[in-house]
């Protein structure tokens, strides 16, 4: 099983738009409401690949009700915990049509008990014995300690379980030292945690080295959108280049890209074919709009169009 813990969940609301305009009022032609936030996301694209998941992380008030309705409807596998005077977020999503940008308008989310975290952390360890792969993403809850995914893996480590961590800036630079099996910041995240921007491919891959040799992680992977991603480890350096596809959304498209990591992982390939099993994955994902999903045969028919070139690491 692929237990996807989302601290933060959501409902997205995607508004599909002509053109969008500021300081007017503008018109959708399509409303698409689904569950998301990270963790949910990997969810969604696991189960499409036939893998068993299930999403632990916190719910509330009516639209935590929403939420569950919409996990439901998709069979996504969960057990969240039902927190008091907490309410599930919105994040809304406007697609402008005309010049294919995304906006994103997302909400901070609720503060939970120190009561209802220790339920949480019940249930985590309930379900890890469970668990082949520990995945742990997205943005922490207001008045969350930087250090919570740092427990998390150290907690996941118990239980002797691999945690693909998927996060970043400082939430990110605080859990490395918990030694995550890997990790799979975008390039701004993976920057912000560093503290430098503009980084070239190589320089992505020696940072990326770095994290290793300090932190005993065994996979470092940076997205980088229609760029591709680079992925490293000890003795292996890849840049992966997905084919060019007609991109209708971006929502989910990491996750995605997770995913299909997960997948590659759990099915005992290498790890150049688990990256390009992941760009598949992304690039299938980019050509739906809002958290639409691809079919199983799009989520691996970008996998011939891929190209890997090896770095110098």
């Amino acid at each position: 099983m692929v237990l996807t813990i989302t601290v933060n969940p959501s409902i997205d609301k995607t508004y599909i738009l002509d053109k969008f305009t500021l300081n007017t009022v503008n018109y959708s032609y399509q409303v698409i409401l689904n569950a998301g936030s990270k963790g949910i996301n990997v969810s969604r694209v696991a189960r499409l690949l036939g893998l068993d998941t299930l999403a632990l992380g916190f719910y509330g008030g009516m639209v935590g009700e929403i939420l569950l309705t919409k996990l439901n409807e998709e069979n996504i596998g969960y057990d969240l915990i039902k927190a008091e005077d907490f309410n599930t977020r919105i994040n809304v999503k406007i697609v402008d049509m005309s010049t294919k940008s995304f906006t994103d308008i997302n909400e901070r989310g609720t503060h939970v008990s120190d009561y209802d975290y220790k339920r949480f952390i019940d249930k985590y360890r309930e379900k890890l014995p469970q668990s082949k792969i520990v995945v742990i993403s997205g943005s922490l809850l207001p008045g969350m300690a930087s250090t919570t995914y740092y427990e998390l893996i150290k907690i996941a480590h118990e239980y002797e379980k691999p945690v693909f961590l998927d996060c970043g800036g400082n939430v990110l630079k605080e859990s490395l030292a918990a030694s995550p099996y890997l990790i799979k910041p975008n390039t701004k995240e993976f920057e912000d945690m560093l503290g430098k921007s503009g980084l070239s491919i190589e320089e992505i891959a020696f940072e990326g080295r770095r994290i290793i040799e300090k932190y005993g992680i065994k996979y470092v992977i940076v997205t980088m959108g229609q760029k591709g991603a680079v992925g490293v480890s000890e003795n292996e350096g890849y840049l992966v280049v997905p084919p060019v596809v007609e991109v209708f959304s971006t929502v989910g498209a990491g996750d995605a890209f997770l995913s299909g990591v997960c997948y590659g992982y759990l099915q005992g390939v290498g790890f150049s074919k688990q990256l390009v099993i992941g760009s598949s994955c992304a690039s299938a994902k980019v050509t739906k709009m809002g958290n639409e999903v691809p079919s199983l045969v799009e989520l691996f028919g970008y996998v011939d169009g891929c190209q890997v070139i090896p770095l110098e690491i």
